[in-house]
């Protein structure tokens, strides 16, 4: 006991060192806020946001819908999610922030737009492991936020657990297997398109996942709805870059924002970090499990040879990076003609 106390008190000393040397290297972070756009679609928003922030100097566009800003001393970073047909905006600022009035919130005046303070917890969550992960990476040069301290024991890690896993039946691919079960999961966005060559029609779900693994990837559903009068044989469907099992278990069995003494003890315990918070954390093996037992059902391999019956639909459940996230790629045979696309 004396010994995981000593080790807490280390971890925490460091944090306190890493806070107080490098606070004067780059602005304190002062706020995270976030507001939702209601009724309108990040693809409605974000080529407006563009046109206007396109001719403001202090701006640069980030990847996936983001920007920093830099005005004076302070540093604005916003970035837009989808929120099915509304869209959340997300703000992390080292300057005091008047959330009630401000250049966001006179640009949705400006545009319309029907507004509110976000109350989704779970959004909140993911956006803002996000920014940390992304302001990490040495994007954002002026908003200071924790160093992962832990970097070099996370890519130990990685490679221990990924040989361990290799010929581990747990982590291979599971044959595809239609699914017709209701998905309860939070979904954040949807698309549907249409190839008149094949008179396809494909609808893509994008869900937000209920355990640790949504930092990385989330679920994808694609609805193939065969318009024809006539069957069609979908010969492969194919991706670039498709997260499987094996992909979540790792990186959340190295994700040590919180360090697991649990794993030792098999109780939670509250300990401080070089990672995100102060809080509890469970052993790996309960929250492996978890990820496990929700991740599976979309980590199936994708099908091949599929009799589509005529206006009939499948459907196919994956699990896509959410920094990287590939199309889908369809070969479809119909009456002796082979079509292609990619959505």
């Amino acid at each position: 006991m004396r010994k995981i106390l000593k080790n807490v008190c280390v971890v925490s000393l460091l944090v306190m060192f890493v806070t107080t040397t490098t606070a004067n290297a780059a602005g304190m972070i002062k706020d995270y806020h976030a507001y939702r756009i209601k009724g309108q679609n990040i693809r409605t928003v974000v080529p407006v946001v563009d046109s206007i922030l396109s001719n403001e100097a202090e701006v640069k566009k980030l990847e996936r819908n983001a920007y920093y800003a830099t005005y004076g001393d302070g540093h604005y970073y916003m970035k837009f999610y989808p929120a099915l047909q509304d869209t959340d905006v997300y703000i992390v600022t080292d300057e005091n922030y008047d959330k009630e009035n401000n250049d966001v919130t006179e640009f949705f005046k400006s545009q319309k737009f029907v507004y509110e303070t976000l109350e989704d917890n779970e959004a909140y969550k993911e956006y803002k492991f996000d920014f940390i992960d992304y302001a990490r990476s040495g994007a954002l040069d002026g908003l200071f936020t924790l160093p992962d301290g832990l970097k070099p024991l996370k890519k130990g890690m990685s490679k221990l657990n990924d040989k361990m896993s290799k010929g581990n039946d747990k982590t291979s691919a599971i044959p595809y297997s239609e699914d017709n079960d209701p998905i309860d999961l939070t979904c954040v966005d949807q698309e549907e398109f249409y190839n008149a060559d094949a008179n396809v029609t494909v609808t893509i779900n994008e869900y937000r996942l209920k355990n640790k693994e949504n930092k990385y990837v989330h679920a994808f559903e694609y609805i193939v709805k065969n318009n024809s009068n006539t069957d069609i044989k979908v010969e492969k469907v194919y991706s670039e870059r498709l997260a499987g099992l094996k992909d979540v278990t790792t990186s959340t069995f190295v994700d040590m924002d919180r360090l697991d003494l649990a794993d030792n003890l098999g109780v939670p315990l509250a300990v401080a970090t070089g990672g995100l918070s102060l809080g509890f954390t469970v052993a790996n093996n309960v929250r492996l499990a978890m990820v496990v037992k929700e991740a599976t059902r979309y980590a199936h391999s994708l099908p091949e040879n599929y009799d589509l019956k005529a206006n009939s639909s499948m459907r196919i459940l994956c699990l896509k990076f959410k920094e990287d996230p590939q199309p889908l790629q369809f070969t479809i045979k119909k009456q002796g003609q082979t079509y292609q696309f990619a959505y």
